[in-house]
């Protein structure tokens, strides 16, 4: 299974049929998915797709992932964990810079543009594995830790070919990975 190292991110692709499975190793962090169709990068995941026709804010076993042409691309098939997010952005240098202060850092967009070789532009807004996000009474995103827990998983099943981009995400400075960083793994396989 390959490893993910902490606050790094890889690209691989994932033919039609193949289960990608996703995987805490040590509990308490979360993974920015992204993936673009492999024969026409035009169609990308869409987080706002996927929302729209699961008609919910956190899917799990049963939900699909959704394109911004409105296509499945990944079918969610096993799930440890079931709290991911859909509404968050990716991590990023501004954020780091600008909203909470500690200076220039490359976050998990620009961890992901580097890995699938593009402009952090052309990066779509991440399907966020196992980050724990609440909407509060005045309508404000709450990040609370990860919930997952060692060797947790989720089960992806990909309903065309795909290239990925997977990251263990970058942010220590918030709960959302618990405040360290740590190391993600996965594994392809045939269905």
């Amino acid at each position: 299974m390959p490893i993910i190292p902490p606050a790094s991110a890889t690209a691989f692709v994932v033919r039609k049929g193949q289960i990608l499975r996703v995987t805490d190793v040590e509990g308490g962090q979360v993974a920015d998915f992204v993936c673009f169709n492999l024969n026409d990068r035009n169609e990308f995941f869409s987080q706002a797709g996927t929302r729209l026709h699961n008609e919910k804010v956190r899917i799990s076993i049963g939900d699909a992932l959704f394109s911004n042409l409105n296509n499945v691309m990944f079918k969610i098939t096993d799930d440890k964990v079931g709290i991911h997010d859909l509404q968050c952005a990716p991590c990023n240098n501004y954020y780091y810079e600008e909203v909470v202060k500690v200076g220039p850092r490359f976050g998990c967009l620009e961890k992901l543009a580097i890995a699938l070789n593009i402009a952090k532009a052309y990066v779509p807004n991440t399907f966020n594995i196992f980050m724990n996000v609440e909407i509060d009474k005045d309508y404000k995103l709450i990040i609370r830790k990860a919930p997952s827990k060692k060797e947790d998983y989720i089960d992806l099943q990909a309903e065309m070919d795909c290239l990925v981009g997977l990251a263990a995400c970058t942010d220590d400075v918030s709960d959302c990975n618990n405040g360290v960083n740590t190391p993600i793994k996965y594994e392809l396989r045939d269905k």
